[in-house]
């Protein structure tokens, strides 16, 4: 946001904050005051409970908006964070992947597998390599132990291969099945 909206918005609510003082204030005046300072609010007086709950929604409202909107944040845009990544190669070997690339290696084995209709993966970085777990939709006329099998094993192969990450564990979650059971596909 800029110097000059921020400082708008802050006016706005120092009037905002003020009319609730005010009017706060107001309700605890004598009769007699009240009668001097506010002759058109005349019948706004004859309710105090109701200018009392407006004038301290209005100090809500003031507050919110000054600790929601002006302290947030010191106007520079916050940096994109780096993306995770996971150690590639031996003990010596400076090189690191990105979980995103490692996801798109892992989704180009989906053309492999006709049985598999989506698959997301979660790259967790482990001291000994990398854990890699594999949330899959399959059809349903799909052998699911074998499916599983040999998609673990395919997708171990080829990071291994591809990218020479050490791959400790490929878990395969079938999470859901999509299609009539029996029916060939």
């Amino acid at each position: 946001m800029r110097v000059l909206e921020k400082l708008l918005l802050f006016v706005l609510v120092l009037l905002v904050l003020a009319a609730g003082l005010g009017g706060m204030a107001m309700c605890f005046m004598p009769r007699e005051a009240e009668y001097y300072i506010s002759w058109g609010l005349a019948a706004a007086f004859d309710s105090r409970w109701l200018v009392l709950i407006c004038s301290g929604v209005l100090i809500l409202l003031a507050v919110l908006l000054f600790f929601g909107v002006v302290c947030r944040g010191g106007g520079k845009k916050s940096e994109v964070r780096a993306a995770n990544v996971v150690k590639v190669g031996g003990e010596g070997s400076n090189v690191q992947i990105s979980t995103q690339a490692v996801d798109c290696i892992i989704q180009q084995q989906k053309l492999q597998f006709p049985d598999v209709i989506s698959l997301e993966s979660k790259i967790a970085g482990a001291a000994e390599g990398a854990e890699v777990i594999l949330k899959v939709t399959a059809r349903a006329n799909a052998n699911m132990q074998e499916l599983a099998a040999n998609l673990q094993t395919a997708v171990k192969q080829q990071l291994e291969s591809m990218v020479g990450l050490n791959v400790t564990a490929v878990k395969v979650i079938i999470a859901d099945v999509i299609g009539e059971a029996g029916a060939e596909a």
